[in-house]
């Protein structure tokens, strides 16, 4: 292998081996998952059946700590048939940094889940790292509850540096220092003291983990420094065992405790040993729910650690890709979702005489989930990622999923393929890898101009030109079939969206990047041409996503809004004529319509001043459809406003310049649709002398 000429041996193993995983790995590139919650303890848990196929217990350590860092939780469960006989599933508990460990409140969650599946009843045995517990429903509790290994009394510690504490394995091994007072508790750095007991010594190489336990008399406080984690945890079910048992060789007393802890309350029962000391019978219990069902991406999850390997470890592996390396762009159809409604770009490294042969694809498209990325996709600071992954696994992920694809091979020389392929690899290193996501100027696609240029310099010439659309018109191919996703969109973008895009500016957009690849030229000679065209995955017709032109669902935003329009309108008729005076239900009817739509224009304008004020979402600033959501609001005033039907004329006065002036004036596109809700909110908010019918009998 020759990535690099300083690749030792063990390290083109670990390559190899890698890739023949993922490779494994090629048939099923999305995982089913469950989000659950264990007394404040979460878990992804995976239905190991469905995936029999895969070694999903092999897992490398960094794949299941990447896992738990998108999807924030404790740890991750592989559910599957045991091989011991009698034995109902086995339960593959592994920690956030990829170790294994007996977790009680993970199989309590876990219990309840196969319990939802139909494949235990109330009472089953689970197989787990340290042997096997039942699980059960306490029907006195009304809470899943697992029994544990019979455990051994805890021990006093007498060295000097932990004096008075103690240490007790319940399946996982726990070190307990007793405070005596809940504001000792609540100041305690549990941080600091739980790194340095975790990491001690005495309990190398595997470590502990740390809990601090507070005396209440009947109720114990307790605080969880988890190893795995390295960090507190809201709970921890093995740490309630410890505690509950630590307390009462202190105290004796009652059978049983309640431990409380930030993420909420754990019964532990447990019987004495009547020979050789230790306990058992113990059995925990507590509260489990699931709290979101979702999908792991493979290509993101198991390929995400490739933006760090082989590549940026091994800094010039592009200097050895031979004569006869291609650098060539990928373009993809638009997807279901509407994150994936327009397509998508990516560049592949081609080279069929390395050995192995290098084959990659650079992908400028991947979420960087970086601590607050929800906040900051909300703030309009989004984070993407440039990662790569092996072509054959990239093109699968998307072919399989019904995606056309087609490549375009870049006319470069070979000393032109190591200047790109130099480039990406620099970009891929960690400190390069993420980049600030903005759709219209920076995203997948207008990023391979960047790298051309980047690498090519001078010798690129873009030939872009202006073509008078705007940014809205880029996008109206792309969702003219998801009618509700156009009509979202007509909406929240605001008058920057409608600006002519500048040369190249359309290049945002995967198919246009394709069109504008044939004019570029390096040295003057064509970048691409269609002889360096190849179909990967074409199916006729189905390039765009959504619904087929032609199709009147496409207009079912508009019906809606001409049934809200009708609606408004005919009751303002009936509330005007005389007839109208004495029908207190038409009187109804109008007063629960008008404050409905109200009510909606009101929120959505909310919603767009929020999105001014408050987020980086430029294209979404200055929006004129605030002109008519907005003053909305007038229609919840109360009549002992002084100043109401002023404002209402205002409110009136300025939505009715927004339909006289949308259609010709304002520098920003209306819909049909959004002009008729416009008019709806009109009619609803305006007095009623502006729509006075007289009628005679």
């Amino acid at each position: 292998m020759s990535l690099s000429v300083d690749i030792v041996v063990d390290e083109c193993w670990d390559i190899e081996t890698k890739v023949r995983y993922l490779r494994s790995m090629s048939e099923a590139l999305q995982i089913e998952f469950q989000k659950w919650e264990g007394t404040g303890n979460t878990f992804v848990i995976i239905d190991g059946f469905k995936y029999a196929g895969f070694d999903l217990q092999s897992l490398d350590s960094k794949v299941i700590n990447r896992i738990c860092e998108q999807e924030n939780t404790d740890g991750v469960i592989v559910l599957e048939a045991s091989e011991l006989p009698h034995v109902d599933l086995k339960c593959d508990y592994r920690n956030a940094d990829g170790s294994r460990s007996f977790c009680g409140n993970g199989t309590r969650a876990s219990f309840l889940y196969a319990k939802m599946q139909g494949w235990v009843v109330d009472e089953a045995i689970f197989e787990a790292c340290d042997g096997l517990h039942k699980v059960k429903l306490n029907k006195d509790l009304d809470l899943p509850s697992v029994k544990f290994m019979p455990l051994s009394c805890p021990l006093d510690i007498d060295d000097d540096d932990f004096r008075g504490d103690f240490f007790i394995d319940t399946g996982s091994p726990h070190h307990v220092h007793v405070v005596h007072d809940t504001q000792t508790l609540d100041e305690f750095n549990i941080d600091a003291f739980g790194r340095r007991v975790r990491y001690h010594p005495r309990y190398a190489p595997d470590g502990t983990n740390v809990n601090v336990l507070c005396d209440l008399g009947e109720e114990l406080l307790l605080r969880t420094y988890e190893r795995g984690v390295e960090g507190e945890t809201k709970a921890c079910g093995t740490g309630a065992v410890a505690a509950a048992l630590v307390h009462f060789t202190l105290h004796g007393g009652e059978t049983q405790r309640k431990v409380k802890m930030p993420g909420g309350d754990l019964i532990v029962r447990f019987e004495p040993s009547k020979e050789g000391g230790g306990y058992n019978g113990v059995w925990l219990s507590g509260k489990a729910s699931e709290m979101v069902r979702g999908i792991l991406k493979v290509v993101t999850v198991f390929l995400l650690m490739l933006g760090q390997f082989p590549f940026s470890s091994h800094a010039q592996w592009y200097d050895n890709l031979s004569d006869e390396a291609t650098v060539s762009v990928i373009t993809l159809s638009p997807g279901q979702d509407t994150y994936a409604a327009f397509g998508h770009t990516a560049i592949r490294i081609y080279d069929p005489l390395e050995v192995p042969v290098v084959d990659w694809v650079f992908n400028y498209g991947t979420f960087s989930f970086d601590d607050g990325f929800y906040l900051n996709f909300m703030r309009g600071r989004l984070n993407y990622k440039l990662t790569a992954a092996p072509f054959y696994l990239f093109k699968s992920a998307y072919v399989d999923s019904g995606r056309g694809m087609f490549e375009q091979r870049l006319n470069l020389n070979a000393s032109e393929v190591r200047d790109v392929a130099g480039y990406l690899s620099w970009n891929l290193q960690e400190e390069n890898a993420v980049y600030r996501y903005e759709f219209f100027r920076d995203n997948c696609a207008s990023r391979v101009i960047v790298v051309l240029e980047a690498a090519l310099g001078d010798k690129l010439k873009t030939h872009c030109q202006a073509d008078g659309r705007t940014f809205r018109d880029g996008l109206r191919p792309y969702i003219e079939g998801s009618p509700w996703t156009s009509l979202g969109m007509d909406f929240i973008l605001g008058p920057r969206a409608d600006a002519i895009m500048t040369e190249c500016g359309a290049s945002f957009i995967p198919d246009d990047l394709a069109e504008a690849l044939k004019r570029m030229t390096v040295n003057d000679v064509p970048l691409t041409s269609e002889n360096d065209w190849e179909d990967h995955f074409i199916v006729e017709g189905m390039w765009f996503s959504g619904l087929p032109a032609g199709d009147t669902k496409r207009h079912f935003p508009l019906f809606v809004t001409l049934f809200f329009l009708a609606l408004i309108g005919s009751l303002r008729i009936m509330k005007a004529m005389k007839e109208a005076k004495s029908n207190h239900s038409s009187h109804s009817i109008y007063n629960v319509v008008r404050f409905f739509i109200a009510g909606i224009a009101t929120t959505l304008g909310i919603l767009l001043l929020l999105m001014w004020m408050l987020t980086d979402h430029s294209d979404t600033w200055g929006n004129y459809n605030l002109l008519w959501t907005l003053p909305a609001f007038v229609v919840f005033l109360p009549q002992s406003f002084k100043f109401k039907r002023k404002a209402i004329a205002a409110a009136a006065t300025v939505i009715a310049a927004y339909l006289m002036l949308s259609p010709w004036l304002l520098p920003q596109f209306t819909s049909l649709s959004l002009w008729c809700g416009a008019l709806a909110v009109f009619l609803t908010v305006a007095p009623l002398r502006y729509l006075h019918v007289r009628t005679r009998f």
